[in-house]
């Protein structure tokens, strides 16, 4: 069984983080026999072995939290929706960490480590407000948690024609080490949604999600 080393949730949310290793394989197999073919198909004919075993770990640990498989199903955009539940439904993995939330309501959810390669990136995604945010004692991991907050509301809105610097704005918020909580929108043709977004540092791992509470 994949090892859960993060959950929490509210009235409307679950999300939880696991981490995993060749063993996910065995475990995903008492899984296959519910799964859709094409599900199966899919996640069976992927080349690369650390990118398999990640959607491998993502339907194990969803079914540890559905308390059996459930059916999922992209859209044109590769968005995922959980056919046979009420529920909003992201994943994200990086390395040996998946990471999955379940909503009521609005789901998105990204888990990335924290390098100093996000420096040579930051100009791409964040505008100036966000930037003048970082200081040197926290910049990797605070431009890395804005990154985060990008994808996850990225995947919240479902579709791919957005800007992550110019439609997807995080409200410069303080770095404050192990979790903490502030504020994005998604602004597109002269509208605006707000969301709440929560963060938390786990080893050198940050993760982003929704917070619908």
């Amino acid at each position: 069984m994949e090892n859960i080393i993060f959950k929490t949730q509210n009235s409307n949310d679950t999300i939880a983080v696991c981490s995993f290793d060749e063993n996910i394989e065995k475990d995903f197999s008492k899984i296959e026999d519910k799964l859709s073919p094409q599900e199966l198909s899919d996640i069976k004919n992927i080349r690369n072995e650390l990118f398999r075993r990640q959607k491998m770990a993502g339907r194990v640990i969803l079914n540890n939290l559905l308390g059996e498989t459930g059916r999922i199903e992209y859209d044109q955009h590769g968005k995922p929706h959980l056919k046979s539940h009420f529920f909003d439904i992201s994943f994200s993995h990086c390395k040996d960490r998946v990471a999955v939330m379940l909503s009521k309501k609005t789901s998105g959810i990204d888990v990335q480590d924290v390098t100093p390669r996000i420096r040579k990136i930051v100009h791409k995604y964040m505008n100036q407000p966000e930037l003048v945010s970082l200081t040197d004692e926290t910049y990797d991991t605070h431009a890395t948690l804005y990154w985060c907050a990008k994808e996850a509301l990225y995947k919240a809105y479902g579709e791919r024609q957005l800007i992550f610097r110019d439609n997807i704005i995080v409200e410069p918020f303080y770095f404050i080490p192990g979790s903490g909580t502030f504020n994005g929108s998604i602004v597109l043709n002269n509208s605006k949604k707000d969301f709440v977004l929560k963060y938390e540092i786990i080893g050198i791992f940050a993760l982003v999600y929704l917070w619908n509470e």
